[in-house]
């Protein structure tokens, strides 16, 4: 073997006995957040040698002091020595001693700031107070909040004149002095929008600045939110020019906005234990004219359903919150006992409200050929009805907290046209509370009823069903109802269905869940109610929750079992 090779060999077997001999440190004397930081400052420390410990032993100290110092306690003593049975590792025994605290706490605030409200009250929340323990990272973080609620109201010049810790280690005490000059407060100036479609009378009511309003970042952001909201662009961008500010402080905003496509396909594919494979298209026109118009078709085919349906929306106001809706469609539905053909046109007003409550106020016509059990007629209805809805979450597509609520109410009557006289209600509500970090509930209610002479004159769409994936799980889509004396299903003039989940998280995105769901459809609620129980798993995806359910109906003698599976959101 050459020398070469015999050198190569040598430094290797040398470099791994170094490696074998760096040393690591045993702490003790310190327990809690000193322990834990000081851990930290000592990992920082390059890797040293055992025999290399005395050359190091002044780096040692000086990590274990402004450890301890971050923390207030600037008198320890600190001892460093080998482990006389292993001299790889080091003993480390430290005394922090009596801590620093805050003896004089002075916050001054110059500029329009001294006179925020919002300033007066976040120098009254910094976290430090006379007598507290010196930390030195609640200083920082109370320097950086200062500077951060500044930019977010508009002191766009603000800085500290002096900002000082002043530690006395002797007297065991430390002088907090901050100065802090806000400046003047800049205000929102001209509005320089840059578009390729004539928007504005689209953007007058979304704007929520003028001229001389106080600069708020809230507002640039809520503004934004709102432009991508309206879904007519595909490019939003919402900027202050802070560098184009004139002699009074006039930030001008710059619009840019860039209209999607004139005409958006979407194809969609999917599935579920209701209606089984299903597919959809689309066919999106976002912007017809500078009034905002927009038009939307939609395909949807599944074995029992079809449906094509037409949406003409005219914005009256703002956008989002108050506009019409000129709708039309066709639905055919073969399941089960069920057959019908359903041909609807209606007409809708929408407005939403400060706390997020959606009214719909709406005329409706439709007429209906149709077959129920044993049952074959056709109707012809003209319905007025008002729906009130709202949903909230907070935690994205993986919600720790929500709420849903949905009211319709419908009447017909003879004298203005329709063939039967009735009137309808139906209400669901669904919260979400999370009981831990892991652990959550999902509760859900529903309650319909019908006031009609005979549930015989009402067409099946407008009959009470229950049972399914969203209903009364173990039990078939629609399954529970009244039945005929051949075993067909009738309808029912009510219906109420109930359920409770349990959550639990195993993985970062992965829940096992348990529940139990009971309801019924019925005339006269004589009929024994339907009760279902199960276990799941659930499974967050970018595109929502995948749910698949494993659910027994145990209210029946021969104990039923079904498979159901939902894609979407929670809420």
């Amino acid at each position: 073997m050459s020398k070469a090779v015999w050198g190569i060999l040598i430094l290797m077997l040398l470099g791994q006995q170094a490696r074998a001999e760096e040393i690591s440190f045993r702490l003790s004397g310190l327990s809690g957040e000193l322990a834990d930081n000081t851990r930290v400052y000592l990992n920082q420390l390059p890797a040293i040698q055992a025999e290399q410990l005395p050359r190091f032993r002044k780096d040692i100290v000086t990590a274990v002091e402004d450890s301890l110092q971050a923390l207030g306690y600037y008198s320890p003593q600190i001892e460093v020595e080998a482990d006389p049975r292993n001299p790889a590792r080091v003993n480390v025994r430290v005394e922090a001693g009596e801590p620093v605290r805050i003896r004089r706490l002075e916050v001054l605030l110059q500029g329009d700031a001294a006179s925020d409200p919002l300033f007066e009250e976040r120098v009254g929340n910094l976290g430090l107070n006379e007598g507290d323990i010196l930390n030195h990272e609640t200083y920082e973080s109370a320097k950086t909040g200062l500077l951060s609620l500044a930019l977010t109201r508009g002191y766009f010049d603000a800085r500290y004149r002096r900002s000082q810790v002043l530690v006395h280690p002797w007297e065991n005490a430390a002088d907090v002095i901050l100065s802090f000059d806000s400046g003047p407060r800049f205000k929102f100036g001209e509005l320089r929008v840059d578009t390729d479609r004539p928007v504005e009378r689209l953007l007058r009511p979304l704007v929520n600045v003028r001229p001389g309003d106080p600069y708020l970042a809230s507002r640039v952001a809520e503004l934004s939110r709102s432009l991508s909201s309206t879904r007519y662009f595909r490019q939003v961008e919402v900027l202050p020019l802070v560098a184009e500010a004139d002699e009074d402080n006039h930030i001008p905003l710059s619009v840019v906005l860039r209209a999607r496509a004139d005409n958006e396909v979407e194809l969609g594919v999917g599935f579920s234990t209701d209606e089984g494979p299903r597919t959809s298209v689309s066919w999106d026109k976002p912007w017809i004219n500078s009034l905002g118009h927009s038009v939307n078709t939609s395909l949807k085919l599944s074995a029992p359903k079809q449906d094509i349906s037409f949406v003409y929306k005219i914005p009256r106001g703002h956008p989002l919150d108050n506009y019409y809706t000129l709708q039309s469609g066709y639905q055919r539905l073969d399941q089960r006992d069920t057959q019908s053909d359903r041909l609807v046109a209606s007409v809708h007003r929408w407005d939403k409200n400060a706390y997020d409550w959606t009214r719909d106020v709406f005329i409706r016509s439709e007429y209906e050929s149709y077959t129920q059990g044993e049952q074959k007629d056709d109707s012809f209805l003209l319905i007025p009805g008002v729906s009130y809805s709202r949903t909230r979450a907070r935690g994205g597509l993986d919600p720790y907290w929500g709420d849903s609520q949905r009211i319709t109410l419908e009447l017909s009557e003879p004298w203005w046209g329709s063939d039967t006289r009735f009137i309808r209600a139906w209400g669901r509500s669904k919260w979400l509370r999370s009981l831990s970090d892991n652990q959550r509930v999902i509760a859900r209610a529903e309650q319909g009823a019908v006031w009609v002479d005979e549930v015989e004159d009402l067409p099946p769409s407008l009959r009470f069903f229950t049972g399914g994936d969203l209903t009364v799980r173990g039990f078939g889509y629609e399954s529970i109802s009244p039945r005929d004396e051949n075993g067909d299903r009738t309808g029912a003039k009510y219906t109420t269905a109930l359920s409770l989940e349990y959550d639990y998280k195993v993985a970062e995105k992965w829940r096992l869940a348990t529940f139990v769901d009971t309801g019924t459809a019925t005339n006269d609620y004589n009929d024994a109610w339907k009760v279902g129980t199960g276990v799941g798993v659930r499974w967050l995806t970018p595109v929502g929750s995948v749910r698949l359910d494993l659910a027994f109906g145990v209210s029946e003698d021969d104990t039923p079992w079904r498979l159901h599976f939902t894609l979407g959101p929670e809420l």
